[in-house]
């Protein structure tokens, strides 16, 4: 019988070590941040804008709390 050190990937979900675990962690936040800076980077180039009424025409997520999403137009 011969030994293998193959990894059966179709279960990669339910391994559990230290190290996938803080691999996994480190990922997901890298990508958090990543994301985040986008995010930051987007909203700056229209921190200026506005419309006819004086509103933002950029606001993100979760500022009105009335909708899910508006555009400028719908305010």
């Amino acid at each position: 019988m011969q030994t293998t050190n193959i990894v059966d990937f179709a279960r990669r979900d339910g391994i559990t070590d230290a190290l996938t675990d803080l691999l996994r962690t480190g990922a997901q936040q890298l990508i958090a941040t990543a994301v985040q800076a986008e995010l930051d980077s987007f909203m700056a180039q229209f921190e200026t804008e506005r419309t006819e009424t004086g509103h933002a025409t950029v606001v993100p997520m979760g500022i009105i709390p009335s909708a899910r999403s508006k555009s400028a137009s719908a305010l």
